[in-house]
């Protein structure tokens, strides 16, 4: 019987020992996000500026950013605010992904189309920053 006893004891010990270990790293993990979370809200969102024309069937950007650097050599690792890389849609489909200010989008077809220029964390989610806008590439 005291050995029941002993094995109980020992169980909810190490239980309780768990319990108050998860409280512990689980409440440091929400104070770092939340202190992560408050330093990326005081530095400046980046903004996005795109200048195109249409030379026969090439569309050339010329993407102005503030507070944004692009970076290919980090495309898919850790996310740091202010840098990645710009999604190019063609009719709603991505196309390309940009690291540089200026891009020249060849061989687009005859007709009407719906361009969006937008802003990419390093791990492609949407900084919510992007352009519209329409072109039409005479046959």
């Amino acid at each position: 019987m005291k050995s029941k006893r002993l094995i109980f004891r020992l169980f909810l010990l190490i239980a309780i020992a768990a319990v108050v270990e998860w409280f512990v790293y689980s409440k440091d993990d929400t104070q770092t996000n939340v202190a992560v979370e408050q330093a990326e809200a005081h530095q400046e969102a980046p903004t996005l500026k795109v200048a195109h024309s249409l030379e026969q069937d090439d569309l050339q950007l010329k993407l102005a950013v503030t507070n944004f650097n692009f970076s290919l050599e980090n495309m898919g690792k850790e996310n740091k605010h202010g840098e990645g890389h710009v999604h190019l849609y063609l009719d709603g489909k991505k196309i390309a992904k940009v690291f540089e200010p200026s891009y020249v989008l060849k061989d687009i077809p005859s007709g009407k189309h719906e361009i969006t220029v937008e802003l990419a964390h390093n791990n492609h989610e949407s900084y919510g920053v992007s352009e519209r806008f329409s072109i039409e590439v005479k046959p």
